[in-house]
């Protein structure tokens, strides 16, 4: 998360102002193309997904046993919550702002060749 926070994010931010002005970044960011570091946080993205998966097989789907204690159960509730916000903060990320980053990355890269 850091490094979408501190790097990637205001990337992206600053690439699309910049779109939106018609200006156009001039020099290349030190990675190349936003396609690397997307790249590297869709791996990071599946790893967590795999995770959460184990998490949910270990808990027969967040399934607190019969006997438990409220604070079991409530753990168990606040984590299943958390599973499912985290799949959708992926979703997004993978399949809707890395797509469209890289889509206006190579729309400048067009018109400033041009």
């Amino acid at each position: 998360m850091k490094k979408e926070e501190l790097i990637l994010f205001p990337y992206i931010r600053k690439m699309l102002k910049k779109f939106k002005d018609g200006t156009f970044v001039a020099d290349a960011p030190y990675f190349r193309s936003l396609r690397n570091p997307i790249m590297v946080m869709m791996r990071e993205h599946e790893n967590e997904g795999d995770r959460f998966g184990r998490i949910a097989a270990l808990t027969q789907n967040y399934t607190p046993p019969a006997d438990a204690c409220d604070t079991y159960r409530v753990t168990y509730t606040l984590l299943e919550e958390f599973a499912h916000d985290l799949h959708r903060h992926l979703h997004l990320e993978n399949n809707i702002l890395f797509p469209r980053a890289i889509q206006h990355e190579e729309k400048m890269q067009a018109v400033a060749a041009k």
